[in-house]
């Protein structure tokens, strides 16, 4: 689980929650109810470890052609300041062409992209132009167990939404006001459903 940064700043993983569910991004940053991690999110970080591991001996990367890769790279810290936004990105490939992808591992059976993993996906992509000087045009998600790949094409004014969409968080964040509850079947995966229930 992503600490809260600075004052003002947000996390990649924050941009997620939010667009999950505002109210959950209220009770984990706003009331500091951190939940305990769920045993498939559990599993969903073993099983990203050992794909990690698999994926260099792989005729294929994340679903990507091996002889197409150049590099794959784990664990970058990233950050811009301008924006008051940071994250960590677990994957990162870089192609024979030069092409950045951004990769992140979902231990999910949806098969289409939400819209909080494109959000999130746009947030990496910004943070990836600003530490590597090159346009990101698209990022991969790839879900287990179904190692299903899933390509998300970043659209110009998405990258211009992402300063709105941090100032909406922010606004929330100095709010004392609840955010409305997201009605739908979001809440029976939600870690923080058991205090929407108190309410």
């Amino acid at each position: 689980m992503n600490p809260s940064g600075r004052d003002g700043e947000l996390s990649v993983w924050e941009v997620y929650q939010y667009f999950y569910c505002p109210r959950k991004l209220y009770f984990i940053r706003k009331l500091g109810l951190y939940p305990p991690e769920r045993k498939k999110m559990e599993a969903g970080s073993r099983e990203h470890d050992l794909e990690e591991r698999r994926s260099e001996r792989r005729k294929e990367v994340y679903g990507v052609p091996a002889a197409e890769v150049e590099e794959i790279m784990h664990d970058i810290p990233l950050e811009d300041r301008e924006l008051g936004l940071y994250g960590r990105a677990d994957t990162v490939l870089r192609l024979r062409g030069g092409e950045i992808v951004p990769v992140d591992v979902k231990y999910s059976d949806l098969k289409k992209v939400s819209l909080a993993w494109r959000k999130q996906m746009v947030a990496y992509a910004v943070l990836l132009e600003k530490a590597f000087g090159v346009r990101i045009k698209r990022g991969l998600i790839y879900t287990l167990p179904r190692k299903l790949v899933l390509w998300v094409n970043i659209q110009p004014e998405e990258r211009i939404a992402l300063a709105s969409d941090l100032e909406r968080m922010r606004q929330l964040l100095s709010s004392d006001s609840l955010p409305r509850a997201v009605s739908s079947e979001k809440c029976g995966y939600c870690e923080v459903e058991k205090f929407c229930r108190r309410i």
